[in-house]
């Protein structure tokens, strides 16, 4: 729902029929910037599909295994394994190693991951589930017949929903992106700080601005879909980077509801005086910035 230029609410679906729910500012928290995209917002969607950040899966764990014989084979015979997995890929195409779980009698599976699909098309999605569950038996079926460790195996759970890594970002009043890795650059309106992809790349410093979206106001956007470039967005996506923007979307949100006034419009030391109250991690030198601001306020 948009009325002059701001997100209102929005419209659902439930076993009630159709009901709209209004609130003063919304947080588009879907993954998929469901709500941002249907109120006719651009987005970036670059990304390379066969890359694994872009795929598309159901995560399953097969019960009944002897871990430590399959680890055994694995790492002891090494020609033994390597004919296991080109006989799983000839059968399959999609073929996918177990982790080792909480249990020794349990294998997770995060797989078979599968490229070249979009995550907004329903006819992609329908495709995936079907294809997942197919395939999901099929690996079930080749390690029982063919793995040691695994001849008494059986599924154990399929996961209820389709895994999306990827789809939609958003286009903020500002963006991480890579070139901030290599200095450990420090937005001044950080509100929140991610590890990089990597031990040798500095921390990356989260800005606001990239959950506020260009074009609208009255929303914010938290989760996989905030703004950044599709390097920043493969540790972006990840469930405790959402637990960050999601943290401090709730409080811009609270924030600006309490002052009536748009997302955009408010000062990010308020949001960063209040993450850190409630115990969030701010670079040193913001933590210092918002506690500078907070003296001279009083």
């Amino acid at each position: 729902i948009v009325e002059d230029g701001a997100m209102r609410g929005a419209i659902f679906e439930s076993k009630e029929g159709r009901q709209a729910i209004l609130a003063k500012v919304v947080i588009d928290t879907t993954g998929d910037a469901d709500l941002l995209a249907r109120a006719g917002l651009s987005f970036e969607t670059d990304s390379d599909p066969t890359d694994i950040h872009s795929c598309i899966n159901t995560a399953f764990m097969i019960g009944g295994v002897d871990m430590d014989r399959w680890l055994g084979f694995k790492t002891g015979d090494t020609q033994g394994f390597k004919d296991f997995m080109a006989r799983g890929r000839e059968r399959l195409q999609y073929f996918e190693k177990p982790f080792v779980s909480w249990r020794k009698d349990i294998a997770l599976f995060m797989g078979p991951r599968l490229a070249g699909y979009s995550a907004v098309d329903v006819e992609d999605l329908s495709e995936i589930e079907v294809r997942s569950r197919r395939l999901t038996v099929g690996h079930v079926e080749t390690y029982r017949q063919h793995a040691p460790g695994f001849e008494n195996a059986f599924l154990m759970l399929g996961a209820p929903q389709i895994g999306v890594r990827h789809s939609r970002r958003l286009i903020g009043e500002n963006k991480v992106v890579r070139g901030q890795w290599d200095d450990g650059m420090v937005w001044d309106n950080e509100i929140g700080v991610s590890t990089s992809l990597a031990p040798k790349f500095p921390n990356i410093s989260v800005p606001y601005g990239a959950l506020v979206p260009v074009g609208i106001d009255g929303v914010l956007a938290a989760g996989r879909h905030v703004a950044c470039d599709t390097n920043s967005h493969s540790f972006l996506r990840e469930i405790p980077q959402c637990w960050l923007t999601g943290h401090a979307a709730g409080i811009a949100a609270a924030l600006s509801a309490d002052a009536g006034i748009a997302p955009r419009e408010l000062d990010p030391r308020l949001i960063q005086r209040e993450l850190l109250r409630q115990g969030a991690y701010l670079s040193p030198s913001t933590e210092a910035a918002a506690a500078a601001g907070s003296r001279a306020a009083e």
